[in-house]
């Protein structure tokens, strides 16, 4: 009976004093900030809440690759981390790293799930800026930060095209039972779970390369706990296994870590050109069967890819787009209802047809802006639009 009793309160102290600030037990972040020396870099802040983050827009000098968003590990803060994406800037990519809650400039305190909403907000931010929101975006995760680049990844699959992990781990679960004493164990594996993790989120990202980054001589991390990631993935994966410590792969070889991710880069181009999907455009209540419908497809940012004319029955018509790419797309069309090719309009400038953009946005002195325009392919689509007459 004592025994038991004697297990109990083991175990209750146990609980508390590890788990009852649990999330603190992983993060170590560092207010002591090193000098950004010999990059071109933008210092961007983000209010949420009552709290500001901050986050390093790291530029390439030439026209970038790509851009990697860089999640950190557990301890430092994003000047720590630079040994990494220094490198990757001098070989023309543009990165973009973040400090969460406590970290460096960042204000708060970290948490698994702060983190989490924390890391949307801003990717939903940095898709807009100038040279990022038309490249290619990579997730690029460190150590535990290979957490929540999973994660995010999984959750943006229509606007991540590449996932690295260096040096991941399985779940939180999994890193606290393997550096806990033997008799903790049992317990940490019962009361503490994960409120995401690399190990089954990987398990929903379908079509995205992913490139796992690992080595057996991993003193952090177990080896094990990587290769699960890895085996617990889908196609299209590629492992890296280096002989080293804790990411030290760009360390060791900086030559040919670089080759390894220019090879992974070329991989995204070789996938997406041969993933082609089909774009259906229906345009509904015409005001009447005159003439044709002018569709022009654009890019992202307004310039014409393609245009088809389609007749007209019933009101309606609709127009098909052979392979079409992955990406950000917006379309303008108009009813060329005396099949004279152009737009036509008054004296005034007034449309004298039927005309309208992707999304049915609607500008109120003048076109939509292209934001409101933007749509995404990423599988089989189907586009549905009325037209605006005057």
């Amino acid at each position: 009976m004592k025994q038991n009793l004697f297990l109990t309160f083991l175990c209750f102290n146990i609980f508390i004093n590890l788990f009852g600030q649990f999330d603190e037990r992983f993060y170590y972040p560092s207010k002591e900030y090193r000098p950004i020396e010999g990059l071109n870099y933008e210092d961007i802040f983000f209010d949420i809440d009552t709290i500001t983050l901050h986050g390093l827009f790291l530029k390439s000098d030439t026209i970038a690759k790509a851009t990697i968003v860089f999640y950190i590990g557990s301890g430092g803060n994003i000047s720590t981390y630079t040994f990494i994406t220094r490198p990757l800037v001098s070989a023309g990519y543009n990165v973009f790293m973040l400090d969460f809650r406590g970290y460096g400039k960042s204000t708060g305190n970290p948490t698994h799930i702060n983190r989490a909403s924390d890391a949307q907000i801003v990717l939903d931010s940095i898709l807009k800026i100038e040279g990022v929101k038309d490249s290619r975006v990579i997730v690029y995760g460190a150590s535990i930060g290979t957490q929540i680049a999973v994660k995010i990844a999984k959750d943006n699959q229509d606007v991540v095209d590449g996932l690295i992990l260096d040096c991941p781990m399985s779940s939180f679960t999994d890193i606290a039972i393997a550096s806990s004493p033997e008799q903790q164990k049992e317990v940490i594996e019962k009361y503490v779970t994960s409120p995401y993790s690399a190990k089954e989120d990987i398990k929903d990202i379908e079509d995205m390369p992913k490139m796992i980054i690992l080595s057996k001589e991993d003193e952090d991390i177990p080896f094990k706990q990587g290769e699960l990631v890895y085996n617990n993935a889908n196609q299209p994966k590629t492992m890296w296994l280096y002989e080293g410590k804790h990411l030290e792969s760009v360390i060791l070889d900086e030559e040919l870590y670089i080759k390894k991710i220019y090879d992974f880069t070329n991989s995204l181009t070789d996938i997406l050109t041969h993933k082609n999907y089909k774009l259906r455009v229906q345009v509904s209540n015409l005001e009447n069967n005159l003439g044709q419908v002018v569709i022009q497809l654009n890019d992202s940012l307004g310039n014409s890819i393609d245009f088809k004319m389609a007749n007209i029955d019933n009101n309606q018509c609709e127009i098909l787009f052979d392979s079409i790419l992955p990406g950000k797309y917006t379309i303008t069309y108009f009813h060329d209802e005396n099949n004279n090719g152009k737009f036509d309009a008054n004296f005034m400038g007034i449309p004298k047809e039927g005309y309208g953009f992707s999304n049915n946005a609607s500008g109120k002195y003048g076109p939509p802006a292209i934001e409101e325009q933007i749509f995404i392919v990423s599988e089989n689509t189907l586009v549905q639009l009325e037209p605006f007459y005057w």
